[in-house]
């Protein structure tokens, strides 16, 4: 996969989850696995490097940047520092596991003509969505809008997932949103036509940890996204 694809994670303050999640891809491929890409924008005491000095020597880069950059900004020099035309994102407080799969994930994707980005599930969440305008509601409800086996074709999808760099260097995530970056990303994708699904036949295991004295001031940055689409609310159904 060191030709193709390039796993990338964006960590602050978690930086054993990080740790484990480097260590979870090299147990699982060896020899054969992706590139693996880190930015740590953390404060210095919490960085990777400085907590987990083995497992970032295990990284192929490592970015450091000044302090808080954004998950937005964060994923898009991620994007910009490597060249391989497929990339995998995932939270870092992901592992990869014998459900994981990443190179049949690749595989599907380079399969079907018709995806841009295809999704694993996380735990047994972020099942397929759609996205619509209700007025000045944007719903975001379970669904999808063709399947094929497993895989479900949808607008929005959960953050573990493979996708052709190009496309989302053409997208890519509002700086100005370090959080709520989300559905702001997969509503903008919808409106490009990027072609979005998930495999129900892949995932990744999730243990949320909350980053050690990060503060995500969630409801400043969502109401900058709705403001910036013109909305009111977002409404998860």
């Amino acid at each position: 996969m060191r030709n193709q694809a390039t796993f990338c994670i964006k960590t602050i303050h978690r930086p054993h989850c990080c740790a484990a999640l480097v260590r979870s891809i090299h147990e699982h491929y060896g020899e054969n696995r992706p590139l693996i890409h880190v930015l740590d924008d953390g404060k210095l005491e919490l960085r990777f490097s400085a907590v987990c000095p083995d497992e970032a020597a295990m990284v192929d880069r490592l970015i450091e940047t000044e302090y808080d950059i954004g998950l937005s900004a964060g994923r898009n020099r991620l994007l910009d520092a490597g060249d391989t035309p497929i990339v995998i994102f995932a939270d870092d407080d992901h592992l990869v596991t014998n459900q994981t799969r990443l190179p049949d994930l690749i595989a599907t994707l380079n399969k079907h003509h018709d995806l841009d980005l295809l999704a694993a599930l996380s735990n047994n969440e972020e099942r397929p969505r759609m996205l619509r305008v209700d007025g000045r509601t944007l719903r975001i409800a379970f669904g999808s809008y063709r399947q094929r086996r497993s895989i479900r074709w949808c607008h929005y999808v959960g953050n573990c997932f493979v996708a052709y760099r190009d496309i989302l260097q053409a997208i890519r995530w509002d700086e100005s949103l370090k959080v709520e970056e989300h559905w702001d990303f997969f509503w903008r994708a919808k409106i490009a036509g990027m072609n979005v699904a998930v495999d129900l036949n892949h995932s990744f295991k999730h243990e949320h940890v909350d980053p050690t004295g990060y503060k995500r001031r969630r409801p400043e940055f969502l109401k900058a996204g709705l403001d910036k689409h013109g909305l009111e609310k977002v409404v998860w159904k």
